[in-house]
């Protein structure tokens, strides 16, 4: 029997796997399930490519079961075989982007690293026209799937969604090292990588839980962008309560104060928290509403103020 070397499920491939993959996929035909045009803050990302758009690739299934899966319909689907899906090529992706002038491809919604396959031969084409790859991701990828991807992967939001090993197994149906494996293994191969924890009230909102999350995050970069989200009802967590953003906002503040440089808030009321900051002078850079950039004053990734150089990519 062949198991699957994708990620650490390494599922029985002659059995149903439990991200849904099959064994005879086309390499060059890639199954979407939703093909959009985002802003790349949405991501989320913060530094890099700031201000710009996104083209945006959902497949299908994903290889954790967590709880909250906001995308469960098409991540987690009760009857893959009803969801609707169009196929496309690689070639197609990009043209897309070219057409609508976007910078990068982001492929997001469930979890991309299922289907390297079809991240690689997009991104191929994608990089003759100086498109960058992004990957939306869980994190829980092996380490063959992550020597793959290297060379063609240039940003990746990975969801560090607790420092709790038990949380991994009970809310997520995975283990927490595979997740942390793969911010340290993104970073060493210099691929901009910005991480997001979603704080569930009950679950790891506690002091304690930000705390561990904050010193993985310091252990491994303090470059690396930090991102803290409210939690809305979803799935099978439609009984637990939304994230206050007072929870959300002094979770950001534990971080800077601990070393960080850049910490975020997300899913909260606009503040000036989602502005980007000189780190030298504390001049604004990147004055952001939501999800959409007001103002960005960077010029070549530095500060017009003071010249400071930032921890951008672009």
């Amino acid at each position: 029997m062949n198991r699957c070397q994708i990620c650490p499920n390494n599922c029985i491939l002659e059995r149903n796997t439990i991200c849904g993959r099959k064994p005879d996929i086309n390499e060059n035909v890639v199954e979407t399930t939703a093909i959009a045009v985002d802003p790349i803050e949405k991501k989320p990302l913060y530094h890099f490519l700031p201000g710009s758009k996104t083209l945006s690739i959902g497949t299908l299934g994903c290889n954790l079961k967590c709880l909250n899966c906001q995308n469960h319909s098409i991540a987690q689907p009760t009857n893959p075989l009803s969801v609707p899906t169009k196929k496309v090529t690689p070639e197609s992706i990009v043209n897309v982007a070219v057409e609508n002038n976007l910078e990068s491809i982001s492929w997001t919604y469930n979890e991309p690293t299922i289907y390297p396959e079809w991240i690689i031969n997009t991104a191929k084409i994608a990089q003759d026209y100086n498109i960058k790859t992004i990957l939306v991701s869980n994190g829980y990828t092996s380490q063959k799937t992550l020597d793959d991807l290297i060379n063609y992967v240039d940003a990746v939001n990975i969801d560090l969604k607790s420092s709790d090993d038990t949380f991994y197994r009970e809310v997520c149906s995975g283990k927490i090292e595979p997740v942390l494996n793969s911010i340290r293994s993104n970073c060493e191969n210099q691929i901009h990588t910005e991480v997001t924890t979603l704080l569930i009230p009950g679950y790891n909102d506690d002091l304690s839980s930000i705390n561990n999350v904050v010193d993985i995050i310091k252990g491994i970069s303090k470059k690396i962008v930090l991102h803290f989200s409210a939690f809305y009802p979803q799935f099978k967590l439609m009984h637990i309560p939304p994230t206050p953003d007072e929870t959300v906002i002094n979770a950001c503040d534990i971080a800077k104060n601990n070393g960080l440089k850049y910490v975020y808030p997300g899913n909260t009321y606009p503040s000036l928290k989602d502005n980007t900051y000189c780190n030298n002078c504390n001049e604004i850079l990147v004055k952001r509403e939501y999800y959409k950039v007001i103002n960005n004053i960077t010029s070549d990734n530095k500060c017009p103020k003071c010249g400071h150089k930032q921890d951008f990519t672009s």
